[in-house]
């Protein structure tokens, strides 16, 4: 399994769970599934715990879909990675 299955996996997770939806489309608006602007926040300090990264208000505006969700923590995640591989080398 690589990185990105391992995030989508917890992404949709995440969500369905905060949302109370049975499944998630990657590219259906989360506004669709009622997300509103408490939850959404909410959502993001759950994402930030979960993947142990920091999103900025800028960033967390941006994030429309699960989809940009996924693809934010996958580069946000990836940089951490460097980052700390780099700071061991």
């Amino acid at each position: 399994m690589n990185v990105s299955e391992t995030v989508d996996e917890r992404v949709n997770a995440l969500f369905s769970r905060g949302l109370h939806v049975a499944e998630i489309d990657m590219d259906t608006p989360l506004l669709d599934y009622g997300l509103d602007s408490v939850r959404s926040v909410e959502l993001v300090i759950e994402l930030e715990r979960e993947f142990g990264i920091a999103i900025s208000d800028e960033e967390a505006a941006t994030l429309h879909t699960t989809r940009d969700v996924i693809d934010c923590v996958t580069a946000k995640t990836t940089r951490t990675r460097s980052a700390a591989a780099g700071a061991r080398a």
